[in-house]
């Protein structure tokens, strides 16, 4: 089975730390949505059965309630949905009224990702956010009480603008507010956002390793406490509240990418996207001459890949799938693989790789060393 992910390139704001693609204005939004339901048409075949859902972006939750059930109309036209189990949409605090909790759920919607970021006002502010801290708490008692029991928030760590104490209180707060999933990222600087010209500007005091190395601990700290599933570096969740979708790239399922930049993958070897621009999606759509890159991925660009979603996840890399791509693997890494062992940052045994906590906060350095070279 596999799954289908929207990306909708829109946002009322340009938060200042993000480089994915979107569009703060919204003068092509109904071409888009034209040509996303052409790309549907195009892609769309029956016997595709269709697992999860997710609306991603840019902010989905600028859609209007027309525009999603003119989306679900088509989907439902050239895929087999009816064994859905997990349908997500990305929102804003700003976005989530009754009106739109309603109109979700009745299109079958069973799955909010709220785009919370933190609770720190002055954070907010500083990061360009179109909502306040009292919004977003609303937000999700909101959609609790419109009977959504599949919620999950993001929040953001290793800030220059909070202390370690507001962090824990964040992270207490959500826990208990009656979410059942969080994805908590650290803080980077990417090239070409606000952000970044900041810093370089010393108008923001670049974030250090050691504060994020201690919201991290923290981090790890109260999941466990709290029963939670440390499932993936960035992701947690009560048990049962798994992402499916997200879990399902992350175990190398098929997948349908509709919309600019959005990605797509067959399962085995063969990797497509579209281009990262609105207007040109639009007219290839439009025209029947969409603008789509392809690749065909070798043994080894698959085993690369492998080890760096794998490795991210509580099951970690299990070397008997590598060894069916390629048996090199252990003896390339064996002396890698022992000082990571001695050092606490990795477990090792005959069936699979798993990172440690320390391990995890270097996570991104021991995924470079693996790799396989040409």
């Amino acid at each position: 089975m596999s799954g289908i992910y929207l990306h909708i390139p829109f946002c009322r704001k340009a938060c200042h730390y993000c480089n994915f693609h979107f569009s703060t204005s919204l003068h092509q939004k109904d071409q888009m949505v034209e040509a996303m339901l052409k790309e549907i048409k195009r892609k769309g075949n029956s016997e595709h059965q269709i697992e999860t859902i997710y609306f991603g972006g840019g902010t989905p939750s600028l859609l209007s309630i027309t525009e999603f059930e003119r989306i679900f109309n088509e989907l439902v036209h050239k895929y087999s949905i009816e064994d859905v189990q997990e349908i997500t949409i990305e929102c804003n605090p700003e976005d989530i009224h009754e009106e739109n909790l309603a109109a979700w759920l009745n299109l079958g919607i069973n799955r909010l990702s709220i785009g919370v970021q933190s609770l720190n006002d002055t954070e907010l502010s500083l990061m360009n956010r179109n909502h306040d801290s009292e919004q977003s708490k609303r937000s999700v008692m909101m959609a609790l009480n419109a009977g959504f029991n599949n919620i999950s928030l993001d929040l953001i760590y290793g800030t220059p603008w909070k202390s370690l104490k507001e962090w824990e209180n964040e992270l207490i707060w959500a826990l208990n507010s009656g979410i059942n999933h969080l994805s908590a990222y650290a803080l980077t600087i990417e090239t070409k956002t606000a952000l970044s010209h900041q810093v370089k500007k010393g108008i923001v005091p670049e974030p250090t390793d050691e504060r994020m190395t201690q919201d991290f601990k923290l981090l790890q700290n109260i999941i466990k406490d709290s029963g939670w599933d440390a499932y993936e570096i960035s992701n947690y969740s009560k048990f049962g509240f798994r992402s499916k979708h997200n879990s399902n790239y992350w175990r190398g399922k098929p997948y349908f990418g509709i919309g600019p930049s959005a990605h797509s993958f067959d399962g085995q070897n063969l990797r497509s996207w579209n281009v990262s621009n609105n207007s040109k999606y639009i007219e290839g759509e439009i025209t029947e001459n969409p603008q789509v890159e392809y690749e065909t991925l070798s043994d080894l660009e698959r085993v690369n890949e492998l080890i760096m979603t794998k490795l991210r996840t509580s099951e970690g890399l299990d070397l008997r799938e590598l060894n069916t791509l390629d048996i090199k693997f252990h003896n390339s890494n064996a002396e890698f693989i022992k000082i990571a062992e001695k050092n606490g940052w990795m477990i090792s045994n005959n069936r699979n790789l798993t990172l440690t906590n320390e391990g995890k906060l270097m996570s991104d350095y021991i995924i470079s060393e693996l790799m396989l070279i040409h």
